[in-house]
């Protein structure tokens, strides 16, 4: 019990470099099997295999970084910058107008709270800045425009400074957990009382496949999904498809809350932009077809991809799925939401396995778990 008490006070004070830590796990639980494969398969040297092996990492990272960068950059220049502008202006008008007379079964509802800032924001934005409508700028603006081109210059060096080094450091972390994988899981294994060896690899067995199954699995769903989204937006005509398929791609990885938080850009950019491939088509009715795309890509993924990628690694119900993805964005942010599910799956094993031995039943009655001790040793 003091040894629960005393890992849940280091826990919670080493919470803010949760991120890092976490980050650096997964890295290294990627590499691990091309670490492990060079090492005893081709017999390079271990220092040999984990540089191999990194630089592999770093080169992958930059050409992703590479590609997105382009794409990015590509589809924010395809965007109709002032037809989503006179887009946003013509749906503030028509709701204004629709506020103003506002009725309820007859009975007229105050609107003015919410208009009036709209028709103040509509007064003070020309209809056509083309036409002597623009901001004049004179020298006291443009002193005030150069300072906060400074100051952002000056955050956005700071920000990416303290990403290199935050990645710098969790590179470091992720060689040292490869490095010291093999020492680690002898440490576990001696941990194991006597007469408990067989249930201490079968248990890290399982382990090791709900972690495999989840991350992997993971990475390939959200990818899949990324890239239906990014053709069929392409293909119905949304501007920006390529970043909204990135961002569901980024946010598909966290189950049940991540896809619907993706799919809000993409309606939005809808709405206001409209279809560049039927541009007749009203902006609302394009955005409810926008809706059904994302809905019919959400539940493939959840019906077809996700189990066919994933398969049962993870056997937990969405209660619990909800409720560990909110306790685990409150502690750790959007990495705790990441790996909650996973770490509930565990804690969940862990405790099926004591019951079973409490109540005098086998434990693993439904798998041997033998096949992968060798790798949940170097995972």
């Amino acid at each position: 019990m003091g040894l629960v008490v005393f890992a849940g006070i280091v826990f919670w004070l080493s919470k803010d470099a949760l991120p890092i830590l976490a980050v650096a796990g997964i890295l290294a639980f990627l590499v691990a099997p091309m670490v492990r494969f060079l090492h005893r398969r081709l017999h390079l040297p271990r220092w040999l295999s984990l540089a191999f092996g990194y630089v592999v990492v770093l080169v992958v990272s930059l050409a992703l970084v590479a590609i997105l960068a382009v794409g990015i950059t590509q589809s924010f220049a395809g965007i109709n910058i002032d037809g989503m502008q006179d887009s946003v202006r013509s749906s503030a008008e028509w709701f204004v107008d629709y506020a103003d007379g506002l009725k309820v079964l007859g009975v007229s509802i105050d609107m003015s709270e919410i208009t009036a800032p709209i028709e103040d924001w509509l007064k003070e934005t020309p209809e056509d800045s083309s036409a002597g409508g623009g901001v004049k700028i004179d020298a006291e603006a443009l002193q005030a425009m150069m300072g906060g081109a400074f100051n952002s210059i000056r955050t956005v060096t700071g920000l990416v400074t303290a990403m290199v080094a935050s990645a710098l450091i969790t590179l470091m972390i992720a060689i040292y957990l490869n490095a010291d994988s093999s020492r680690f899981y002898s440490w576990i294994h001696r941990m194991v009382p006597p007469g408990y060896e067989r249930d201490g690899v079968m248990l890290a067995d399982r382990t090791g496949l709900i972690w495999r199954g989840y991350i992997y699995g993971q990475l390939i769903n959200s990818f899949i999904t990324g890239l239906m989204v990014f053709i069929v937006l392409a293909l119905v005509g949304v501007q920006g498809a390529f970043l909204l398929g990135v961002i569901m791609m980024l946010f598909n990885m966290i189950p049940t809350f991540g896809p619907i938080i993706a799919a809000v850009p993409g309606v939005i950019a809808a709405l206001v932009g409209g279809s560049t491939r039927w541009p007749d088509m009203n902006n609302f009715i394009f955005a409810l077809i926008v809706v059904g795309i994302y809905v019919l890509v959400v539940q493939a993924q959840a019906t077809i991809i996700a189990p066919k990628v994933m398969g049962r690694a993870v056997r937990l119900s969405p209660v619990i799925i909800m409720i560990s993805l909110i306790v685990g964005f409150n502690v750790a942010g959007l990495i705790g939401s990441l790996l909650a599910v996973p770490i509930v799956a565990t804690i969940k094993e862990m405790i099926s396995y004591l019951y079973a031995k409490v109540v005098d039943r086998e434990p693993f009655a439904n798998g041997n778990g033998n096949g992968d001790q060798q790798a949940t040793a170097d995972a």
